[in-house]
Parts: structure tokens; C-alpha cells; sequence
């Protein structure tokens, strides 16, 4: 068990009577934490200055001694962010969701004492979904750090994959130099490989905790953050193309050359890497994973089939809007369509304000 789990297990444990024990946002140590977490905006005398997260740690840490606090969970689950990388997020978000379920009724801050609404700490939940607090913490978060191989941020994915422009000054990694860096790394540490379904793992058991208890209209989606998690997978090595691909077929029941014949099933292989297929394609992601095998499968044993080249160019469309994929299938079309739907057409490149066509 890892440092981290162990501390979460204790911070599970009640306290005694209250079992969440007394409400301390007032308190002093708690004020401190908040203004900690907070940093220093700039001044005409000094520059901005970030949080102190290594006193935010040590402020949870202490507070929860006293305490059983959604906030404090995530402003612990923050600091970690920063001091350990993104490997800290699935037990920050095992904490939040196990302090629900075991003292829904007690952890701070209460639902109203009159209608036993959950407003408080829907208020609390928000920072999951806000880009200058969790998902700027998570952004900046080190997937893995190396001497060896170097280090990789959320960021530096995201950028390589186009769904953040580099800085002026930025010169981004390729998708490819991306995956070789984390081959690499998980040859170091192989339970790497395993981080992208645990954190998607604990983000949906949170969220469909959530639903439950407030409804899912009120639930936080955390769309931003599935994307950043789904990133992180989309690069992520699980083994071979061929491993790969004996996987999805064994997901879908096919076999391979190795089935056992007759009318024996062909054993089922379990998956074990954090950007393999699981048991149905359930996310786009998933679907992107599951071309891009088939075509490297293609390209290896059927070089001269046009399919994979097919199959390519449906992976691009995938992600595009009606107006991008006028441009890209009927380009000579594009001006006319778009002049019946009142659009300009070329502001189509930018793929701004056409998500919903």
C-alpha cells in the first residue's frame, strides 16, 4: 500500500463522537489553510505569488485531526497534485467519495439542517470543475518524473495532441516522442500504465455517488477533466500492437490463431493497461484506440489493402463538425453550405462556434 492510500485509510476512520468531528472553518488553522492555498495576487510593489502548497499539505494534514472536511480533502488533494503529480489524484478522489459514503449525513460541511440540501458542498465539488482551480492543478500535474527519461506533464500532452496551443516560446513534444517517453518510464515503473483507468475508475464511482445523493442534473459532469484523463490514456502504451489486438478481438468474441477450435471458447483475456479497451467501447477515446489497432493490424499483415487508408481518414473525422467535414469531404461544397447556414465560412479552420452543427 502506497503512503498516500495508507494516510487516506486513517483520514476514513471516525473520529470519535461526532465521528466527523466539529466544523472548523472559522477555526484559526483553518483560516491560515485558506489563506495559504490562496498565494499572493501582484501588487504594484511585488510580483503575483503562488500558493504555499507545501502548508496546505501540512495545514490538512494537521486539521484532520480534528475534522472530517470535503474542503480539506481537496485542498490536500491539491497540494499533492503539486508534490506528487498526477499519481496522487485517485486517492484524493477515493477520499472525497469514501468520506461521502460512509458519513454523508456528518462530513463537513452538513447538508442544510432544514431540507438537508447539498448546496454547500455542491459549492465545494465546483473546483473540480474549475480551470483556474483543480483542473489548472491537474494540467500542470507531472504524470511521471525520470532522470532517465525526463518528465511529462498533463500539459505537455495535451499540447501534442492539439488540444492546447503551445506558448511563443514552447517547443511541444510529439505525440510520438510521448509514447516512447512513457515506454520508457513504465519499464521503470510499470503501475504507470495502470494510472489512467484508476483515475477514470475513481472519477465515475465520485460522480455516480453524486448522482445518487443530489440528483444528476445538480452532479458536477466534470467534462474537462475526463478529456484531460482521456489524454492521458489516448498516449498511453498497454504492450504491443499485436497484444493489443488479441485484446479487442477477445472483447468483441472474436479469435485468434490460437483459439482453442471446435466449439471451445477461446479463453478470455483480462486487460491490464490503463489505455487498452475494456469489455465495450464506451468512450471516443475508446472508438480512436480501437481504429487505430485494426489499421495497425492492416498495415502489418495486409500492406496492399485499402482499408486502413479508409479507416485513417474516418479516425481524423471523428473528432470534426458538420462544417469541417463539408471542408474535408466536399471542400468545392463548402462556400454554399455554409452561405445557407449563415455562417462564414472561413472562420471554419479556427473550429470555433460550429460544435453544434
Amino acid at each position: 500500500m502506497s503512503e498516500l492510500a495508507a494516510q487516506v485509510d486513517a483520514w476514513l476512520e471516525p473520529l470519535g463522537d461526532p465521528a466527523t468531528g466539529e466544523d472548523l472553518e472559522y477555526d484559526n488553522e483553518f483560516l491560515e489553510l485558506n489563506k495559504a492555498s490562496e498565494g499572493k495576487p501582484e501588487t504594484q510593489f511585488a510580483s503575483a505569488e503562488p500558493p504555499d502548497w507545501s502548508s496546505v499539505s501540512d495545514l490538512a494534514e494537521s486539521l484532520f485531526n480534528r475534522t472530517r472536511d470535503i474542503r480539506l480533502a481537496l485542498l490536500w488533494g491539491r497540494a499533492q497534485l503539486h508534490a506528487v503529480g498526477l499519481s496522487s489524484l485517485p486517492q484524493t478522489l477515493r477520499l472525497v467519495r469514501e468520506l461521502f459514503e460512509r458519513y454523508w449525513d456528518d462530513v463537513h460541511p452538513k447538508p442544510d439542517p432544514d431540507d438537508g440540501d447539498a448546496y454547500a458542498r455542491l459549492n465545494v465539488l465546483a473546483q473540480l470543475e474549475d480551470s483556474a482551480s483543480v483542473l489548472a492543478d491537474v494540467r500542470q500535474a507531472i504524470v511521471f518524473r525520470s532522470r532517465s527519461v525526463g518528465q511529462l506533464t498533463v500539459r505537455d500532452i495535451e499540447v501534442a495532441l492539439e488540444r492546447l496551443p503551445p506558448r511563443d516560446d514552447e517547443n511541444p513534444m510529439s505525440v510520438s516522442g510521448i509514447e516512447q517517453m512513457l515506454t520508457d518510464a513504465i519499464a521503470e515503473n510499470e503501475s504507470l500504465k495502470d494510472l489512467p483507468s484508476q483515475l477514470a475508475d475513481e472519477l465515475d464511482a465520485l460522480l455516480n455517488l453524486l448522482q445518487e445523493r443530489v440528483g444528476y442534473g445538480r452532479a458536477p459532469s466534470c467534462d474537462s477533466l475526463k478529456e484531460m484523463i482521456g489524454a492521458v490514456r489516448k498516449v498511453m502504451p498497454t504492450g504491443s500492437a499485436g497484444d493489443d489486438l488479441d485484446d479487442l478481438l477477445a472483447d468483441f468474441g472474436g479469435g485468434g490463431e490460437d483459439d482453442a477450435g471446435g466449439d471451445a471458447p477461446a479463453p478470455r483475456r483480462g486487460r491490464s493497461g490503463g489505455g487498452g479497451l475494456g469489455d465495450s467501447i464506451d468512450t471516443r477515446e475508446d472508438a480512436i484506440k480501437a481504429i487505430d489497432l485494426v489499421c495497425q493490424y492492416l498495415e502489418r499483415t495486409e500492406p496492399t489493402s485499402p482499408a486502413q487508408l479508409l479507416l485513417r481518414r474516418a479516425q481524423r473525422l471523428i473528432d470534426k463538425n458538420f462544417l469541417e467535414l463539408v471542408k474535408e469531404l466536399a471542400p468545392e461544397a463548402l462556400n454554399e453550405v455554409a452561405k445557407i447556414m449563415g455562417v462564414d465560412p472561413n472562420s471554419v479552420a479556427g473550429g470555433d462556434g460550429f460544435g453544434g452543427f
